[in-house]
């Protein structure tokens, strides 16, 4: 085999492999792009989970606050009622 014919197998297999070279490292710029988008949405996503958690524990604060003002109140609306049955039946 002369040198020729060498250099033209060398030169059509090698032609491929650039091109698919080429390709892949398009192809991992690409992905890495998308990595780095997905990156910063997870980081926004986490900070909305931690601000919605913050609001989930200053509600249930306030719901615990709301519930002990209930049960207060139901208790005087029970001492209320005693005291108007008492008031009506002592006319």
């Amino acid at each position: 085999m002369n040198w020729d014919k060498l250099k033209d197998i060398i030169t059509i297999a090698l032609i491929p492999v650039l091109g698919w070279v080429m390709i892949t490292m398009r192809d991992i710029g690409t992905l890495q792009n998308r990595v780095e988008q997905q990156a910063a949405q997870i980081m926004k996503l986490e900070a909305e989970v931690k601000s919605v958690s913050q609001r989930t524990q200053a509600i249930e604060v306030q719901s615990a606050k709301i519930e002990v003002k209930l049960e207060a109140l139901s208790a005087q609306l029970t001492r209320i009622e005693r005291m108007l049955s008492v008031y009506e039946t002592a006319k």
